[in-house]
């Protein structure tokens, strides 16, 4: 039986999180951190808005993270929505307290420079003792690149497992909106694929490399050059056995969706990357601890079926949503020894049509995870990663 940290779980969509907030936040002493990223995504700030506008006497302390993608990202092309972005930010938090601490993506050695975002990231918060006066945790990863929140909210997870006894409440939510996603596209791949910070697996040493290697690519529209940038990682050890298995949304909010990415991605998945369709796998989009439930399942039968040769190391990468990607990101915190994110950088992001994306803002639906505090104190944390 696979015995999982997260099962039960506590998940508060859109329509339910303001009466959820205002609940929550009515007891007296709560002390609350809201982290959140600096960038141009038109999101940047609608969970923010949304909880001050439900709890406007809540004791709020912002943690607002600059990260600084190099003088060629064409996400510079965007200033004026950072902009207007922080105007709205300073009009929401009127006044309150903002500690603002900015990231390099890159060093400087060598042509392109080095990827150490994700380092940087985990490095933010380098003790509890930093977050210990906070009863309540909000890490909003709406305008984070994946690249930064996996390894931060790892690290986050991490102290506060370390202090379990404290019951720290711990949340992560994201404003999703499919249309703002297809809107904003990835470009410029990176050359330096690597493992996260804090989510290695323990791939790549040495003396793992005898185990079979199992990829779980999730699928999301546009990334056809990311995904073979990500197989050409998989398949560089050539004495190393690997196998591929693509994940597909579904059930979606747009029931076809799953099958437009089969056409998308056919000629890759079936010609050249030669996939067996037994090997694809789907799983929900709207519910992150589905995704995780479902990807530890699929996990735990590879690992029993491979024992023989003794088990597997799994690989994870997600080209989808910020929503699967938390469902990910569970399922490598809590089976850390040998599940690792390779995560398949871009240097910058083009937005197709600035007008219209700015008009989709207020469709955006907001997700609430609940990863620790209350509703978990009975139950010790499995994996102190």
């Amino acid at each position: 039986m696979n015995e999982l940290r997260w099962s039960p779980n506590v998940l508060i969509k859109d329509d339910a999180v303001d009466s959820f907030w205002k609940e929550h936040f009515r007891e007296e002493g709560r002390r609350l951190l809201f982290v959140l990223g600096k960038g141009f995504d038109v999101r940047m700030n609608f969970a923010l808005s949304r909880l001050l506008d439900s709890c406007p006497g809540i004791n709020l302390e912002c943690l607002l993270i600059e990260f600084d993608e190099g003088a060629g990202s064409s996400s510079l092309n965007y200033n004026s929505f950072v902009t207007d972005n922080i105007t709205e930010y300073e009009k929401i938090m009127q006044g309150r307290t903002t500690h603002l601490k900015k990231i390099k993506m890159k060093n400087k050695s060598g042509k392109r420079g080095r990827i150490v975002g994700d380092r940087n990231a985990a490095d933010l918060i380098k003790s509890h003792s930093e977050i210990e006066d906070f009863t309540d945790i909000i890490v909003d990863i709406s305008s984070l690149p994946r690249g930064l929140y996996f390894s931060l909210i790892g690290k986050i997870l991490k102290l506060v497992d370390q202090k379990q006894e404290d019951q720290q409440n711990l949340f992560l939510t994201v404003a999703e909106n499919v249309k703002i996603d297809s809107l904003i596209q990835e470009n410029e791949i990176e050359e330096d694929l690597t493992y996260l910070h804090g989510f290695g697996g323990q791939i790549e040493l040495e003396a793992e490399k005898e185990q079979p290697l199992i990829w779980f690519p999730i699928l999301g529209e546009e990334k056809i050059a990311h995904i073979s940038k990500g197989a050409d990682k998989i398949m560089e050890d050539k004495a190393r056995l690997y196998e591929i298995c693509p994940v597909l949304p579904f059930p979606s909010k747009d029931p076809r969706r799953s099958d437009a990415l089969l056409i998308e991605y056919h000629k890759l998945l079936f010609d050249s990357l030669d996939i067996e369709p037994q090997n694809i796998m789907y799983t929900t989009e709207r519910d992150p601890f589905q995704t995780y439930i479902q990807l530890s399942d699929a996990i735990a039968n590879y690992r029993e079926s491979l024992n023989v040769l003794n088990g597997c190391k799994i690989a994870l990468s997600t080209f989808s949503s910020k929503l699967i990607s938390i469902g990910t990101l569970l399922v490598a915190y809590e089976k850390s020894e040998f599940v690792g994110i390779l995560n398949v950088n871009s240097g910058g992001y083009d937005i197709l049509d600035e007008s219209k994306i700015k008009n989709l803002k207020q469709e955006s639906e907001l997700f609430v995870t609940w990863l620790t505090g209350s509703p978990y104190h009975q139950q010790s944390p499995k994996n102190s990663n």
